[in-house]
């Protein structure tokens, strides 16, 4: 059986975010891919859904042959990983190979991490276009070497989810808005 994690980038389904899901839809329809689980948590205090669950509406409109799975709990790629291999292990599901869907921006990242997360079981990293500013590459190269460390040293993991609770909390304070 193949198994997908498929990362979320965002609460805004724009064309941007389509064409992501839409590519994930096509390749896990020629691969045979259908058990997914959609990684993505509560990123906005301005809307209350998550990354995972706007992704459930979209692909559940466009095939229903899939089996999905809801994480929403992870904040960054690295929980990604750790969250859905959380549910991966809880739920016993066995699979020959895992497909792990990310953007281009992340990829290197998502390769080394799932590396560590997954002990180099048998996986497949696919990347996907995304439009990105040239300064969300450039963030990776410093986020990549934290996220990699908080895949080996619990203390660190924990520093990272706060840092990422810390800064959406002050996003969303300097919005006027408080969290939902």
């Amino acid at each position: 059986m193949h198994l997908g994690i498929v990362c979320g980038y965002g609460l805004i389904l724009d064309q941007n975010l389509i064409k992501y899901l839409e590519n994930v839809i096509k390749i896990c329809e020629n691969n045979k891919i259908y058990n997914l689980v959609l990684s993505g948590g509560y990123t906005s205090g301005k809307l209350d859904i998550s990354e995972a669950r706007l992704m459930f509406d979209f692909i559940q409109k466009h095939n229903r042959e899939f089996n999905l799975i809801l994480e929403e709990e992870s904040l960054t790629t690295l929980h990604n990983l750790l969250e859905s291999k959380k549910i991966i292990d809880n739920l016993g599901i066995s699979y020959d190979m895992l497909y792990i869907f990310c953007d281009d921006v992340r990829f290197l990242k998502v390769c080394l991490l799932s590396k560590i997360i997954f002990n180099g079981q048998c996986i497949k990293v696919i990347n996907l276009a995304r439009k990105e500013p040239i300064i969300w590459y450039l963030i990776q190269i410093p986020s990549t070497v934290f996220q990699i460390l908080g895949s080996i040293f619990p203390f660190i993991e924990k520093k990272i989810l706060l840092s990422k609770q810390n800064w959406l909390k002050n996003k969303i304070n300097n919005t006027g808005r408080g969290i939902s």
